[in-house]
């Protein structure tokens, strides 16, 4: 059986002009739906993309918005002077983290707080990593412009009045194209690469909605009373409008919660231990504590979030060490206990007073975050610096011993 032939044919000759933009040339042919001169035009014309400008992604991404309304916020692009591509992508990692912390837009509890802040009196507040804290939103905004030390600002006399910026007369979509330019078409490819970067999906969804939301049809009002609301809408809101007016299975929406932030400010403690070296030891010890609490964290107080959130803005372990070892003691929900007799036992951090105060005839040996941080060798000075010698083996860790009466006393090491 002969296939039949698709194509339509024409009693007449046609002359029409070779749809393909590389040909144009006008050729004779009597099929009435032909719109090419040759089978090679057609399969160049349809194999032939609109080439997009790696760019937009940039235009578009929420991170380089997120760097334009920082500029915007210190008034000049020079928050962003010194970059690498190493750096960007450190930033871009503490901005996706916050976003993580924030259930990717289900909460706002979360910002990132300067170190060294953006209205300081005489130094602006840098936009890299090392000086940026995911911190409770309210914890921030109390906070202000205070800035104990550390942290990365450059000085307010040396700033270029070239590459200032105001939201006066500035729209952020005109500061993102200036943050590309100041940072080089180069390094901006570079980094959308590397990192990933695609247009937001928020500003997708948003296109989306405009383009398709029609008010006189009764399924797109109730999923969108008001259009005008959009820009105030989460992306997972705006993902449950758009399938709404599909009329598509969407479920009631329900906005993912945000990290507890036992969670966020140790992992913070355990980031900026890469520039503040003497975090490290206390880090680790704080990240053991919590997971002694199975992930109730409710030893985890309002204090604890202040006292931490103080030492990631910059007060130094001179002053702060105690309060830290005070932290992952009170946070530690069991700790395995030795008696001078050779038994042991386990207590919960809510027994131990009761305890220690019932049970005395033994004496008590446990082990003292100060114990730990001689087992790394690691000497606090009062200028902030930590030197780490040869570490000691956990096994050769020397106890701290206790009498009955909860006074310290000397020991042999073992």
């Amino acid at each position: 059986m002969t296939k039949p032939d698709t194509h339509k044919q024409s009693s007449k000759t046609r002359r029409p002009t070779c749809q393909n933009p590389a040909c144009k040339k006008r050729f004779t042919t009597t099929v009435a739906t032909a719109k090419y001169c040759s089978t090679k035009c057609g399969d160049a014309k349809r194999n032939s993309r609109k080439k997009v400008d790696p760019l937009e992604k940039a235009l578009k991404s929420a991170f380089f918005y997120y760097l334009a309304g920082e500029c915007l916020r210190a008034n000049t692009l020079e928050i962003l002077h010194g970059h690498t591509l190493e750096t960007l992508c450190e930033l871009h990692e503490v901005y996706k983290n916050n976003m993580k912390w924030n259930g990717y837009g289900g909460s706002n509890a979360y910002e990132l707080s300067h170190i060294a802040s953006v209205k300081g009196h005489d130094g602006v507040g840098m936009l890299f990593a090392e000086n940026l804290v995911s911190a409770p939103k309210a914890l921030n905004r109390a906070h202000g412009n205070k800035h104990y030390g550390f942290g990365k600002s450059i000085s307010r006399l040396t700033l270029n009045p070239k590459h200032s910026v105001d939201k006066r007369w500035n729209t952020p979509s005109e500061v993102v194209q200036m943050v590309i330019s100041y940072l080089g078409k180069d390094l901006v490819l570079a980094v959308i690469k590397t990192c990933k970067i695609k247009p937001a999906q928020r500003s997708q969804l948003v296109e989306w909605i405009l383009a398709h939301y029609d008010p006189a049809n009764p399924r797109h009002l109730i999923a969108l009373g008001d259009l005008s609301q959009i820009h105030d809408l989460k992306t997972q809101q705006l993902k449950h409008v758009k399938n709404a007016m599909l009329d598509e299975e969407a479920g009631e929406y329900f906005a993912s919660p945000a990290a507890p932030p036992a969670i966020v400010l140790c992992n913070e403690l355990t980031r900026l231990s890469a520039y503040r070296p003497e975090l490290e030891v206390y880090a680790y010890a704080l990240d053991e504590a919590l997971s002694t609490q199975a992930g109730d964290y409710s030893l985890f107080s309002k204090h604890h979030e202040q006292m931490l959130f103080d030492v990631l803005h910059g007060k130094g372990i001179a002053v702060m060490a105690d309060t830290l070892e005070m932290i992952v003691g009170e946070n530690t929900q069991r700790f395995v206990v030795q008696y001078g007799n050779g038994q042991h036992h386990v207590i919960t951090n809510t027994e131990a007073q009761r305890y220690f105060i019932q049970d005395h005839k033994d004496q008590v040996i446990i082990t003292s975050l100060a114990a730990f941080k001689a087992s790394l060798g690691v000497e606090t000075n009062t200028d902030n610096s930590a030197q780490v010698h040869d570490e000691i083996a956990l096994h050769m860790l020397p106890m701290v011993v206790f009498d009955p009466w909860g006074n310290e006393v000397e020991q042999p090491p073992f």
